[in-house]
């Protein structure tokens, strides 16, 4: 991987920038230099290299990255992500089940989040979609093609298998094209999707509860922050109801959060482009509002020092005993 250039007159935060950006491999070798210590009276420039020293000192990946992959950043486990923030949200046991539980199941992807991951893909790194997918052909029988249209089907099913690539049905790729199309032809999501920063994974400590945290915006601008959601109904009434589910909200506020914990820079303007996954493909670009985006992040530093807690008392609660009625819309 080629390693940035140094340019003259560059400030110690984009110096760092490169360092942590493009070659996160150069930190085992920084931290085993001997540092020589000076006096610096300059206390901006001061903060500067403590933030430096900060992150060398960590046992921990922190910073931003563009060279690591999806299924990369999914496996970094001691992280802790806005899906894991949800489960937690739905009950402390939640949490230890499905990321502490040393015996747990191996969590295989439903074919919703299959055909999700491949339409970010397609969308966000079209160069890569070859590579990790295949549509199917449609199924031929013997008795119907020949004996030498079989054999070119079966050699076609083995080459794709033994390239360990994603299997997609027929019906799967034509509504994956279909749905490249509609949003091709929406001028202001296409707009909003060009000339980003692409599927950058972030990594960094919560100063609150110090418990690390991980998140990887789909698009990032100077100042936008974009994600991209398959959905089956993507109107107003419906999206409101998976944000709060799903924790939309919470996302976006972790995402505005790691930026100006590794960067420095706060990005307040959070929209989701929201795209159905059956026809006719109805999209929707919503902006979210920074009040809920501010709902989001205290939903999840409460969670995380409530967390924190149960960590250290090794202790994790699931529903319990509780009195239950009817819910109010039903009285």
């Amino acid at each position: 991987m080629a390693i940035s250039k140094r340019k003259e007159n560059m400030t110690i935060e984009e110096d760092e920038a490169i360092n942590f950006v493009t070659a996160p491999y150069m930190l085992e070798t920084v931290k085993n230099m001997s540092f020589i210590p000076i006096e610096i009276d300059h206390e901006e420039v001061k903060k500067e290299v403590n933030k430096i020293f900060e992150r060398l000192n960590s046992p921990y990946l922190i910073g931003c990255y563009t060279h690591i992959n999806n299924e990369e950043y999914h496996s970094l486990k001691d992280y802790i992500s806005r899906s894991a923030i949800m489960d937690y949200a739905r009950s402390p046991y939640t949490y230890w089940a499905k990321h502490l539980n040393p015996n747990r199941p191996k969590i295989e992807p439903t074919p919703a989040m299959i055909f999700g991951t491949a339409f970010h893909t397609l969308m966000l790194e079209p160069d890569l979609f070859d590579k990790k997918y295949i549509v199917k052909k449609p199924p031929v029988l013997l008795k119907e093609v020949g004996k030498k249209a079989y054999e070119e089907y079966k050699k076609y099913v083995s080459e794709f298998e033994d390239a360990g690539k994603t299997l997609l049905s027929s019906e799967d790729g034509e509504r994956l094209w279909a749905m490249q199309a509609v949003f091709n032809r929406n001028t202001q999501a296409k707009g909003l999707s060009e000339g980003a920063q692409y599927e950058t994974s972030y990594f960094w400590q919560d100063r609150d509860s110090g418990l690390m945290l991980k998140a990887r915006p789909d698009i990032l601008h100077e100042n936008m922050i974009i994600d991209l959601k398959t959905c089956s109904d993507a109107s107003p009434r419906a999206f409101q109801n998976s944000m709060v589910a799903n924790g939309y909200h919470v996302q976006g506020a972790m995402i505005r959060d790691g930026v100006e914990a590794i960067q420095g820079r706060r990005i307040d303007n959070v929209i989701n482009i929201c795209i159905e996954t059956k026809y006719p493909f109805n999209m929707a670009i919503y902006v979210i509002e920074n009040g809920a985006i501010d709902e989001g992040e205290r939903k999840y530093k409460d969670i995380l020092l409530a967390l924190k807690t149960d960590i250290n008392d090794n202790d994790f609660s699931d529903y319990g005993v509780q009195q239950i009625g009817l819910p109010k819309w039903a009285i």
